[in-house]
Formats: C-alpha cells, structure tokens, sequence
C-alpha cells in the first residue's frame, strides 16, 4: 500500500455485487463463442491479435490493447464480443471517436449489445440528436451494468424533448431496482427543480437527507437547489451539516459553503448534460472501482466526460484510476491540470505527490506538499506532511508539524483522532526526547484504551529500555489478542521474551512474525539474533543476510553488517 492509499481504501468484491459485475464481461458461455475461432488454424492472425490484445489488458497497457482488440474484430467482423472488448478498450484508451466507430460496427452486426447501444446514445445526446438517442435506448437489456447508463440516459433525454412524464417514468423504474436507487431518486430530484416544480422537488430532497449513495452529489444538489430557490440560509445549514459529519475541511462542498457564507452565489443548476454527466461520475469509483471492476469504472468515466469535459470530480477520479493501474504519467498529466481556484486542488496535489513518493522523487514530492499546504494549508495537508516527513525517517522535520496539528485540535477532536499524538510519540522517541513521546502514548491509552499501535509501541519500548516490564508485557499480549494477525506486534512479544532471556519462547512468536512479515528487516534481523543465542549461529548468520535485503534503515544496516562479520558481539561495537 502506498503513502496515500491509506486515504482511499478498497474494499473486496462481495457477494451482494458478484452478479453485477459479472454480467461486464458476458459470462461463461458467451466467453466460450468467443473463443470457439481458436480451434480454426486459418485464423492464426486473429488468434495472435487476440491473445496480444488479453495480455496488455494484463499489463494495463491501454493502447496496446485497443489496437489489438480493434484488429482482432476487423477480423472477425462477427464476433459481438470481441466488438464489445474493442468498444471498451477504445474507450479505456480515451479514443471516444474511435469506440463510436467501434459501436457502430457492433451495432450493424447485433442491435441489442448494449456496450454499443449505451456509446452510441450518449453520443447522440451529447450531439443534441435526440431522436437517434432514442433509438439507441429502446430496446431492453439484461446487462445491469450498461443498463444503468441506458436509463439515466434515456430519463435525460427524454426530458430534452420535453417529455417530462417519460423521463420521470424513466428514472423511477431505475428507483426499484437494487443497484443505484438512490441515485435514481436524485435524478427525479433534479429533473422538479429543473422544471421548478417546487413542492415535488422539496419532497424528492427531504427524501434524500439521510442518503448513503453519492452523499457528496447528494449534497451539492440540494444546496444548489436551496440556494437558487432563496433559501441560502437552509442551503448552508445542509452543507454544514454534511461536512461535520463527513470531517471534510476542503472539497465542493466547503468550496460551496465558504461562498454563501460570504455572501456569494453557488452554481446555478446544471443542465441535463451536466446532471447525466455527474450520474455516471459517482458509479464509477463508488461501486465499480471499490470492487475491483477498473473497466467498468474507466468506462463510466470517459462516458462522464465525453458529456461534459469541465466535470472535475470525473477528472479527478479518471487520474486516480489511471494511477492505480499503473498509468501514472497519464495520471499526473491530469492531476497537474487542476487549477488553485479548483475545490479539487488539494487532493490533486496530495496524489501528485504519491505519484513522486512513488517514483522515489522525494524532494519534488515534498515540494508539492509544502507548497499545498502554504497555499490552502488544512488539517489533511498538515496531515499528509507530516506523514510524508515521518515515513522517509525525517523525525525532527515531523515533530513540529505534529505539535502545531495537536495544538490547533480541541479536546473533542483529539478523542476523535489519536493519530496525531500516535506520530508525534514516535518522533519524539525517534528524538531521543523518550520522557514526551511516552507521555503521549500514555495519553492516547487514557482516551482509547485498545489502541493496538500504541499498546505495541509503548510496550516494545518499554521492554527495549528495560522499564515496566510487567505492564510492558501486558500491554504486548493485549495488542496480540487485538491484532492477531499483526508480524509487527507479534514480534514485540517474540522482542519482550528475548529481552527477558527466554529464548526459546522468543524464537517461537519471531518464527510466526516473520511468516506474517517476510519481508521485514526489523522482525528478521530480531530471529537472527534469537537463533544466535540458542546456538544456531549458521541460520543466525542467514537471517541476517536476508534482513539486508529488505531495506533497513542506515543504522540497522550497521549493526545486522557487524553482527555479519562478529556475531553479537560485533552489534554491541557498531557505531
């Protein structure tokens, strides 16, 4: 995991979602027609396009696989779903032209497929034709998740043509369905305020205050709605609300907020283009990617912004994809691209950042961080600084910046978030300044007294001094009980038995850390020294040579060399 995924976890695919996301790639028997050519020798060529086309799909390799899944199906001009790939990977590819193209072929072959039906009516819209639209989003499918862009499609096009009823219809029938309800209910929302049909929207809005699809969009449209219809007070309150919930202290909505408390306008409401913009914008990242379903993700998004090309928020989560996939220079091309004025800006920065953390560019890095945080300085950009210095064992540059966090922190918020004081414990121990670091660590198990980190770190300290022993224990054992599975922690117990000079206890819970954290040069440098004092001096000597291996820092690579060349002896006489 890298520096700044701790900021946007994902979560596995579930059950609940297992048959949706099936659907993207057809299914076992339509992958069996597929590949039914593979048995015709004369289709060598085809198979060769093919095969090249699956494995850049492998490597992430975007162009790679348009090219070849576009050649395949000039081929085999029959195949519907080798045509459906190619449509996908023009699209991944960002050629919106070229997946048209692609669709159309589709189309003439098969006028159900929805890959095309989907591409051909959102650029139809897009283009104003809304009787071609139309035709491309009347025929019914079974795949849930191209169906989702069809009905949103379909509900704002119809409302173009001015046939109200029918886009209402549309969105409802989207409404009882399980996937995206909620999300369907919004556009029902919009559209009454679009038509300022005002007692329906503010039933459709007070209907969605408790929400938990796309609560930020959510949140958004009703302040615009509120706000556009006199009532900014109500719309400011909503956000204020929204945001104390959610913690966030930059974005649209503070971006939003900021502006009516200062007396300003917010946006006026959007166009059909930009609502069916930002209904395809929030799937994308909030099921779809979450699940591991990049393409489909990736999809959504360009269909987003091919509708409109100013949706920041598809912008900023098409880079974090890309850069998730390892396309990180496409990625930073467009995290660059945000403006200050944007209310993306800061967290474009703090994954332009990522990306040089990334590259092992840490001053450019670094550099970025600074200057986002002297320009629109918060809690997350002290935050994300602070981490950055942490992490690349810069103590002294992290301590002030933890200390100026936890100053500007009331009580209230500290008891919500120890991770502050966490780190400023270790850069105070890091420090030499062991009186303060323990003093926080102390505090942290006052207010959260199963805090495994702070149980383990103050309990290996502990026993690493020679302090507290029992309570050191203690607090090891509790850690372990919370976090069975944690090598770190496990090697704290295996650290406290050898300090204690049970070897033998020691070396069975070292022998389990490393099997959970093999590549730890920490836990494999600590069996080495167990098995040396249990006399197993050859398998000493070997764990040592691996724990070089594994990135130690400058002083750890001192003594594990010393240990090498005398035993532990040669650890006591390291510099």
């Amino acid at each position: 995991m890298t520096f700044f995924e701790l900021y946007r976890p994902l979560r596995a695919v579930s059950i609940s979602t297992a048959a949706l996301l099936s659907v993207w790639l057809g299914g076992a028997a339509q992958a069996a027609e597929e590949m039914a050519f593979m048995n015709q020798p004369e289709d060598a060529s085809l198979l060769g396009d093919y095969l090249a086309g699956t494995y850049a799909n492998y490597l992430d390799d975007s162009g790679a696989r348009s090219k070849f899944y576009t050649r395949a199906f000039e081929a085999d001009p029959t195949n519907v779903n080798i045509g459906r790939r190619a449509v996908t990977s023009a699209l991944t590819a960002g050629d919106f032209k070229k997946a048209t193209e692609l669709a159309e072929e589709v189309y003439a072959v098969d006028e159900t497929e929805s890959m095309a039906l989907s591409v051909l009516a959102v650029n139809a819209f897009e283009q104003g034709k809304h009787k071609d639209a139309r035709k491309f989003l009347d025929p019914n499918t079974a795949d849930i998740t191209m169906g989702i862009v069809m009905a949103f499609t379909k509900g704002w096009n119809e409302y173009e043509v001015g046939k109200v009823k029918a886009a209402r219809t549309a969105f409802e029938q989207q409404a009882a369905r399980p996937y995206f309800g909620e999300l369907a209910k919004l556009q029902l929302a919009n559209l009454e305020a679009l038509e300022n049909n005002r007692p329906a929207a503010d039933e459709a809005f007070e209907g969605l205050k408790e929400t938990t699809q796309s609560t930020v969009e959510t949140a958004l449209s009703t302040a615009r709605y509120y706000a556009n219809t006199g009532r900014k007070a109500k719309a400011l309150e909503r956000l204020e609300t929204y945001i104390e919930k959610s913690g966030m202290e930059s974005g649209p909505l503070q971006a939003y907020a900021d502006a009516l408390r200062d007396g300003n306008e917010i946006e006026a409401p959007l166009g059909a283009k930009e609502q069916l913009s930002r209904a395809l914008t929030d799937p994308s990242y909030e099921f779809f990617l979450r699940n591991r379903a990049a393409d489909a993700a990736e999809v959504y998004l360009q269909l987003a912004l091919h509708l409109d090309p100013e949706n920041e928020k598809a912008q900023l989560w098409l880079a974090s994809l890309l850069e998730n996939t390892d396309r990180s220079d496409e990625a930073m091309k467009i995290y660059k691209s945000f403006t200050e004025d944007s209310p993306y800006v800061i967290s474009a920065r703090l994954s332009e950042a990522n990306i040089y953390f990334d590259r092992e560019e840490d001053e450019k890095a670094l550099k970025v961080l600074e200057d986002v945080n002297d320009r629109h300085e918060t809690f997350v950009t002290r935050e994300a600084l602070g981490r950055a210095r942490l992490i690349r064992e810069k103590y002294e540059d992290a301590l002030p910046i933890y200390t100026a966090i936890i100053e500007s922190m009331s009580e209230e918020d500290i008891a919500k978030n120890t991770q502050p004081l966490y780190f400023r414990g270790i850069s105070y121990e890091r420090t030499e300044e062991w009186e303060k670091a323990e003093a926080d660590f102390l505090r942290i198990l006052d207010i959260e007294p199963e805090n495994a980190d702070a149980l383990n770190y103050l309990g290996y300290t502990w026993v690493d001094r020679g302090e507290n022993l029992e309570r050191a224990f203690e607090m090891i054992r509790k850690a372990v009980d919370l976090e069975p599975e944690s090598g770190a922690i496990i090697d704290s117990l295996g650290w406290a038995h050898y300090k204690l000079g049970q070897y033998e206890a020691a070396k069975v819970q070292l022998e389990k850390a490393v099997e959970l954290s093999p590549s730890s040069s920490t836990i494999v440098d600590h069996l080495g020294d167990v098995y040396w004092k249990l006399g197993r001096y050859r398998e000493a000597g070997y764990q040592w040579e691996r724990a070089l291996i594994y990135d130690p820092t400058e002083e750890e690579r001192e003594t594990i060399e010393a240990k090498l060349k005398s035993g532990l002896s040669g650890a006591d006489k390291a510099p």
